[in-house]
């Protein structure tokens, strides 16, 4: 009785935890999913930093030679706005590091002090100016602020290959406590069908025993548009079983008597 206990016991504990790391699991594919978007939008920030860095040395080139290019300082400001706080329409989003949006910062200072020299340029000239030197060190601080963005992205695919070694290892448990079950649950049917055969048949002549034919004995006699046939099938079968009894009680008297 303590064994069949333990078993039900043991089935019960396979099944919670079946359930269990099935959960978990959900929970650990719902995390990498939000680590993949973080990395896949990490690129487009890794992108913008450096294209932030081209357009403004493009733009300070310009300047020098005389062109005025107020659209391209519109769209290194809304670069640099989208790669601190997240911009929809260019599909960045914000980068949730320390370290990088402090060195944003410093960028856009850096650039607003630049955006004074080139007024500067415009109205002085380029050689009345010290916007060379500051185009310098704007281009080092995108520069700095790249290798952030791209730590952080290693960061984060350093966080999903962790992640994807514990869901196949979850996998893996999952797969062999469900393939437990499941060649357990084939050994109980087989049993099943065991059982059923030492109840019905007979062993030594693999015909139906007593309680077969009492079974089929007490079934309802078929009504009658069912058909003569299906009547008289019945019939044979309980006139068969009813000679298997008498066999049977021979075989047990002059059986013993011959012995």
């Amino acid at each position: 009785m303590s064994e069949v206990k333990n078993k039900k016991k043991k089935s019960s504990i396979i099944q919670v935890s079946i359930g269990v790391l099935a959960v978990i699991l959900a929970i650990l594919i719902i995390i990498m999913m939000g680590i993949v978007s973080d990395i896949q939008g990490t690129a487009r920030i890794v992108n913008y930093t450096g294209l932030v860095r081209g357009e403004t040395q493009r733009l300070i080139k310009l300047e020098i030679s005389t062109k005025q290019e107020n659209e391209m300082i519109h769209d290194i400001r809304t670069f640099i706005d989208g790669l601190r706080n997240g911009n929809d329409e260019l599909n960045l989003v914000r980068l949730n590091d320390v370290d990088f949006q402090n060195k944003m910062q410093e960028l856009d200072d850096k650039f607003s002090d630049l955006y004074k020299k080139i007024y500067l340029v415009r109205f002085k000239g380029a050689r009345n100016t010290d916007i060379i030197p500051e185009s310098e060190e704007f281009f080092v601080i995108c520069d700095e602020a790249t290798g952030l963005a791209e730590k952080y992205s290693q960061k984060k695919a350093t966080s999903l290959s962790l992640l994807e070694k514990y869901i196949t290892a979850d996998i893996v448990v999952l797969m062999l406590l469900i393939g437990y079950e499941f060649i357990k649950a084939i050994q109980y049917a087989a049993m099943n069908r065991l059982l059923q055969r030492k109840v019905y048949l007979d062993d030594a002549t693999g015909l139906p025993n007593k309680n077969k034919c009492e079974e089929l004995l007490s079934e309802e006699e078929p009504d009658a548009d069912t058909g003569v046939c299906s009547f008289r099938n019945f019939k044979r079968r309980c006139i068969r079983r009813k000679m298997f009894w008498n066999m049977s009680i021979i075989s047990e008297n002059r059986g013993h008597i011959t012995a």
